[in-house]
């Protein structure tokens, strides 16, 4: 999983050092998906630096890149589809959506956006997956005000 890891990364930077967007399809089922998209007769091990130089390469071009659970490039320019589903924001651009709505569409895989303006997304079955934690305070309180001589 390290080297899996390892790679999405480096994909990942190697798109926002050259401010272009991508989308990776992370695939962990154990028959990868039909992806429409250019295939590969043998899928390419990333693990080797020249062929993950490529894929960096491939990444600049429209449509998503699909990765199995091997570390193995399966497809490039890849179309991603899926029905509307709720929680869509068209203000974020086709990317973004089509990779919320193939991740709900597909279980098995996580799904990485990088925008050319260089937020990075994560999606996995229809939720983008973030690190934020977002507190707000409540609106109204159920429970009566206590005040500090009544409670001592």
């Amino acid at each position: 999983m390290y080297r899996l890891f390892r790679i999405i990364s480096n994909l990942v930077h190697n798109a926002e050092k050259s401010y272009h967007g991508c989308t990776l399809v992370i695939d962990l089922e154990k028959s990868p998906l039909e992806i429409p998209g250019q295939k590969f007769d043998h899928p390419l091990d990333l693990s080797q630096n020249d062929l993950l130089s490529l894929a960096g390469s491939f990444s600049a071009v429209d449509g998503a890149l699909h990765i199995d659970a091997d570390c193995h490039l399966r497809a490039f320019s890849c179309l991603l589809d899926g029905r509307s589903i709720l929680g869509e924001d068209l203000a974020r651009g086709a990317r973004y959506n089509s990779a919320l709505r193939f991740s709900k569409e597909h279980d098995g895989v996580i799904v990485v956006v990088v925008s050319s303006d260089r937020p990075v997304s994560v999606f996995r079955r229809g939720i983008e997956m973030n690190g934020q934690c977002v507190w707000r305070a409540p609106k109204s309180c159920i429970f009566r005000p206590v005040l500090l001589n009544e409670w001592l």
